[in-house]
Parts: structure tokens; sequence; C-alpha cells
């Protein structure tokens, strides 16, 4: 085999030797990569998630109003918007994690057609990181504007049309 390899120049190596020198573990590049891919993806959903929530209560305004007029205190209405936002998260924490488990069986099934043993890995801190980040933008951009709405008297707000 060393024979072959050196009649054509090629380097001969073992398994485990070509293993270390390709993995894509031992490149910081492609790590760095990902992260960066992985960082403008989540900066984006963190921009669409903050603007749709800023839109929906800001669209609420009239219903905050009737709130406080019915006897709500400012912070009631503020914990409620929050909670409604921290709903959002959830379902759609739930909803993702579905998805995704689909399309892992789904890729798992396929790999084991071809008879390839693969382990399903779930990375739980970094998905936990992520959701608690998206709890956080969410409660943020409902609560402020909710807030802003809230200044002005419930009054002048109830009784004007759209």
């Amino acid at each position: 085999m060393e024979r072959a390899g050196r009649d054509t120049g090629t380097p001969v190596m073992t398994r485990d030797a070509w293993l270390d020198a390709h993995d894509p573990r031992t490149g910081g590049s492609t790590r760095t990569g990902l992260l960066l891919i992985l960082g403008i993806a989540l900066l984006y959903t963190g921009i669409a998630l903050a603007n749709t929530l800023v839109m929906a209560t800001s669209d609420r305004v009239r219903d905050l109003a009737v709130l406080r007029l019915t006897g709500a205190t400012t912070p009631q209405v503020l914990r409620l918007v929050a909670v409604e936002a921290l709903t959002v998260v959830a379902v759609g924490g739930v909803m993702g994690a579905a998805v995704a488990g689909l399309n892992l069986l789904g890729v798992k099934g396929a790999l084991e057609l071809l008879a390839v043993s693969s382990p399903v890995v779930v990375p739980w801190p970094a998905l936990g990181a992520v959701l608690a980040a998206c709890a956080v933008a969410a409660t943020v951009s409902a609560v402020l504007p909710g807030l802003a709405a809230l200044r002005t008297r419930p009054v002048e707000v109830a009784g004007a049309r759209e």
C-alpha cells in the first residue's frame, strides 16, 4: 500500500491519522463560520419577534384602555401583556421542538435505511439559552409598548374611533 502511494506521490495514512488531519472539529474556521451564520439568523429572528410584538401591542391600545376602565391597575395590565408574550414564546418553542423532532426522526430513519447508526443529540443548554433570550426579548418588546400605551388617559383612548 505504501509502495502504491510512493509511486503516485500520494501520502498514505492510517484511518486514525486521516481522521485527525481532516476532522471538521480541528478547523476553528468551520466552527466560527457556523456560529457567525447562527448568530445572524438569531439576530434577525429576534428582530422579527420584537417587531411583531411591538405591532401587536400597539394595535391593542383600546383593549388595554378598556381593561384600565374596568378597574385593572397598570401593573396588572402589564403583567397580562407579559404573560401573553411568554405564552406565545412557550407555544412557539413547543411547536419548534415538535417540527425539529420530526425532522430528526426522519433523518435518523433515512440513515438507518443506509445501515448507518447515528444517535440523536440535542444541545439542551443551547436550546434553553435561545428560549430564554426569546422570552426576555418578547417580554420587553410587549411590555414597553404597553407601558407607553397606558400613559394616555384610558377615557380618551377607549372612546376614540379606529
